[in-house]
């Protein structure tokens, strides 16, 4: 077992005293991790209506070559 997997799982799996801490823990990583998937699922969304954008403007005014 890695030692980040180690420090995470004893960190999360704590006594019954500090229950809430570990649920708090818990909450803040979730909440991080949707904020990360939000953040790259508009940057994909946003790469994509770009090159859609730049091919219709070609499309209508292509290049003189």
């Amino acid at each position: 077992m890695n030692w980040e997997l180690f420090i995470s799982w004893r960190y999360f799996t704590v006594k019954r005293k500090e229950r809430f801490i570990s649920l708090i823990s818990l909450i803040s990583v979730l909440g991080i991790a949707l904020g990360v998937l939000a953040l790259i699922v508009i940057i994909s969304v946003m790469n994509g209506f770009d090159r859609e954008l730049r091919e219709r403007i070609v499309g209508v005014n292509p290049h003189i070559y």
